[in-house]
Protein backbone atom coordinates (compact mmCIF):
# COMPACT_ATOMS: atom_id res chain seq x y z
CA UNK A 1 0.00 0.00 0.00
CA UNK A 2 1.85 3.47 -0.94
CA UNK A 3 2.12 6.10 1.71
CA UNK A 4 0.29 9.45 1.19
CA UNK A 5 2.64 12.04 0.17
CA UNK A 6 3.52 14.53 2.71
CA UNK A 7 2.63 17.82 2.02
CA UNK A 8 5.45 20.98 2.57
CA UNK A 9 4.33 24.00 4.37
CA UNK A 10 5.83 26.00 1.93
CA UNK A 11 3.78 24.36 -1.13
CA UNK A 12 0.26 24.68 0.19
CA UNK A 13 -2.73 24.20 -2.34
CA UNK A 14 -3.61 27.30 -3.59
CA UNK A 15 -7.23 26.81 -3.72
CA UNK A 16 -7.30 26.51 0.60
CA UNK A 17 -6.45 28.49 3.40
CA UNK A 18 -6.17 27.89 7.05
CA UNK A 19 -7.62 29.50 9.56
CA UNK A 20 -5.52 31.89 12.22
CA UNK A 21 -8.13 31.21 14.73
CA UNK A 22 -9.66 27.76 14.93
CA UNK A 23 -7.22 26.23 11.75
CA UNK A 24 -9.74 24.92 10.14
CA UNK A 25 -8.88 24.72 6.31
CA UNK A 26 -11.15 26.71 3.89
CA UNK A 27 -11.57 27.60 0.20
CA UNK A 28 -9.54 30.15 -0.83
CA UNK A 29 -12.72 32.28 -2.19
CA UNK A 30 -13.77 33.08 1.48
CA UNK A 31 -13.62 35.25 3.57
CA UNK A 32 -14.61 34.24 6.67
CA UNK A 33 -13.97 30.79 8.66
CA UNK A 34 -16.85 27.83 7.90
CA UNK A 35 -15.65 26.56 11.46
CA UNK A 36 -15.46 29.91 13.49
CA UNK A 37 -16.51 32.75 11.53
CA UNK A 38 -13.03 34.70 11.93
CA UNK A 39 -12.01 36.59 9.36
CA UNK A 40 -9.56 35.04 7.07
CA UNK A 41 -7.97 38.13 5.64
CA UNK A 42 -4.09 37.49 5.31
CA UNK A 43 -1.52 39.85 6.56
CA UNK A 44 2.11 39.84 5.20
CA UNK A 45 5.06 39.06 7.51
CA UNK A 46 6.93 36.32 9.38
CA UNK A 47 4.64 36.78 12.30
CA UNK A 48 1.72 35.86 10.46
CA UNK A 49 3.36 32.95 8.37
CA UNK A 50 4.97 31.67 11.96
CA UNK A 51 1.62 31.97 13.36
CA UNK A 52 -0.46 30.08 10.00
CA UNK A 53 2.57 27.34 9.87
CA UNK A 54 1.75 26.71 14.20
CA UNK A 55 -1.97 26.26 13.40
CA UNK A 56 -1.29 24.09 10.48
CA UNK A 57 0.92 21.99 12.18
CA UNK A 58 -1.62 21.90 14.97
CA UNK A 59 -4.50 20.86 12.93
CA UNK A 60 -2.53 17.90 11.40
CA UNK A 61 -1.48 16.72 14.50
CA UNK A 62 -4.83 16.99 15.44
CA UNK A 63 -6.21 14.82 13.13
CA UNK A 64 -3.71 12.36 13.71
CA UNK A 65 -4.33 12.28 17.14
CA UNK A 66 -8.02 11.34 16.56
CA UNK A 67 -7.34 8.72 13.82
CA UNK A 68 -4.96 6.97 16.21
CA UNK A 69 -7.17 6.98 18.83
CA UNK A 70 -9.70 4.87 16.61
CA UNK A 71 -7.75 1.99 16.62
CA UNK A 72 -7.46 1.44 20.28
CA UNK A 73 -9.84 -1.30 21.25
CA UNK A 74 -11.94 -0.20 24.07
CA UNK A 75 -11.57 -1.33 27.57
CA UNK A 76 -14.29 -1.65 30.12
CA UNK A 77 -12.94 -0.11 33.77
CA UNK A 78 -12.72 -3.03 36.13
CA UNK A 79 -15.73 -1.46 38.50
CA UNK A 80 -17.82 -1.55 35.82
CA UNK A 81 -17.05 -4.44 34.65
CA UNK A 82 -17.64 -5.93 38.46
CA UNK A 83 -20.92 -4.86 38.09
CA UNK A 84 -22.08 -6.11 35.25
CA UNK A 85 -20.81 -9.48 36.43
CA UNK A 86 -22.70 -9.58 40.22
CA UNK A 87 -26.01 -7.91 37.90
CA UNK A 88 -25.72 -10.96 35.74
CA UNK A 89 -24.85 -13.69 38.48
CA UNK A 90 -27.41 -12.43 41.06
CA UNK A 91 -30.32 -12.64 37.97
CA UNK A 92 -29.27 -16.19 36.62
CA UNK A 93 -29.20 -17.10 39.91
CA UNK A 94 -32.65 -15.91 40.87
CA UNK A 95 -34.03 -16.88 37.73
CA UNK A 96 -32.12 -20.57 38.32
CA UNK A 97 -33.85 -20.33 42.14
CA UNK A 98 -37.16 -19.19 40.59
CA UNK A 99 -37.39 -21.62 38.60
CA UNK A 100 -36.66 -24.45 40.66
CA UNK A 101 -39.86 -23.35 42.58
CA UNK A 102 -42.06 -23.02 39.92
CA UNK A 103 -41.38 -26.65 38.59
CA UNK A 104 -42.00 -27.91 42.28
CA UNK A 105 -45.19 -26.12 42.79
CA UNK A 106 -46.18 -26.25 39.53
CA UNK A 107 -46.64 -22.39 38.59
CA UNK A 108 -46.63 -21.89 35.27
CA UNK A 109 -46.32 -17.82 35.62
CA UNK A 110 -44.00 -18.22 37.89
CA UNK A 111 -41.72 -20.63 35.88
CA UNK A 112 -42.44 -17.44 33.62
CA UNK A 113 -41.11 -14.59 35.77
CA UNK A 114 -38.06 -17.27 36.46
CA UNK A 115 -37.17 -17.33 32.52
CA UNK A 116 -37.15 -13.98 32.14
CA UNK A 117 -35.03 -13.42 35.13
CA UNK A 118 -32.39 -16.33 33.68
CA UNK A 119 -32.81 -14.89 30.28
CA UNK A 120 -31.63 -11.29 31.63
CA UNK A 121 -28.68 -12.43 33.84
CA UNK A 122 -27.23 -14.85 30.65
CA UNK A 123 -27.47 -12.07 28.38
CA UNK A 124 -25.81 -9.64 30.71
CA UNK A 125 -23.02 -12.14 31.38
CA UNK A 126 -23.28 -12.94 27.56
CA UNK A 127 -22.44 -9.20 26.87
CA UNK A 128 -19.68 -9.08 29.38
CA UNK A 129 -17.53 -11.90 28.39
CA UNK A 130 -18.40 -11.50 24.26
CA UNK A 131 -16.38 -9.22 22.29
CA UNK A 132 -18.52 -7.27 19.70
Amino acid sequence: MDKPKKESLLNQNPDSKICLNCGFPNRATDSNCMYCQTSLVADSGLISWCRQTYYILRWRWQLKQKRETTHKPDRMPVFKAVGYFLVGAVLSGVGLYLFTEAVSKNSFSKGLIAILFLFYGVFTLKGLFVKK
